[in-house]
């Protein structure tokens, strides 16, 4: 029966470079053949128990609305060593038509605690599996998030100018606790507040200096 769900579930792997200079790198990934899919805003609930088992656990349960709403659910992918290099997991998506029915379900179910994050994507796609996402988020800036195979991972990250070394494999709530803990503020949700036009602003891109990149 496990084989059998194995089908349901993909591999995901990922690594995400601050950006200081968002515009330049969007130049950067055409030239190197991506496709622009759009811009989107997302908001983002992530759900679990009151005692945060499914985070303790490297799981994460999240329902997201952008273009549609999916309910998404990740595990730790645990083959050759990814996991010390890249952000490595397993990955179960559906559609759904009610993000509201699907939080009452889950809520019923335990999955009582929950986050929010919000951000604004831009989707680029290459050649089947890899995908790059320039996000911008409520206080710490512009993320480049880059997926493919990890064969493939590295020679995009270096045709980018990039270093694997560079890469953060934390999530974003992760990276928002560590922003938080150095600028001094509450790390609870990450919303654009009323800020209505952030993502359309003109102002030059800037990010936040995090204690987990590496040296």
């Amino acid at each position: 029966m496990e084989n059998a769900l194995e089908k349901h579930s993909q591999p995901e792997i990922e690594l995400k470079f601050p950006l200081d200079e968002p515009g330049k790198m969007r130049k950067h990934l055409l030239e190197l053949g991506f496709v622009s899919r759009g811009k989107l805003f997302e908001f983002n609930l992530v759900l679990d128990t009151p005692g945060r088992d499914l985070d303790s656990q490297g799981r994460l349960l999240r329902l997201r609305r952008a273009k549609g709403v999916k309910l998404t659910y990740k595990e730790p992918l645990e083959e050759g060593g990814l996991g010390k290099r890249f952000k490595a997991k397993k990955e179960s998506e559906l559609e759904l038509s009610s993000l509201d029915t699907m939080r009452h379900i889950l809520h019923r179910l335990g999955f009582t605690a929950e986050r929010v994050y919000e951000k604004y994507r831009e989707h680029l796609t290459r050649e089947e599996g890899v995908s790059a996402e320039i996000d911008q988020l409520p206080r710490m800036g512009y993320f480049l998030e880059l997926e493919a195979p990890p064969e493939k991972m590295e020679e995009i990250i270096e045709s980018l100018g990039l270093k694997v070394s560079k890469g953060l494999r934390e999530n974003y709530f992760e990276l928002y606790t560590a922003y938080c803990r150095k600028m001094g503020c509450e790390a609870g949700d990450m919303r654009f507040s009323d800020q209505e036009n952030v993502g359309n602003s003109g102002s030059k891109p800037r990010r936040a200096r995090l204690p987990l990149e590496q040296a």
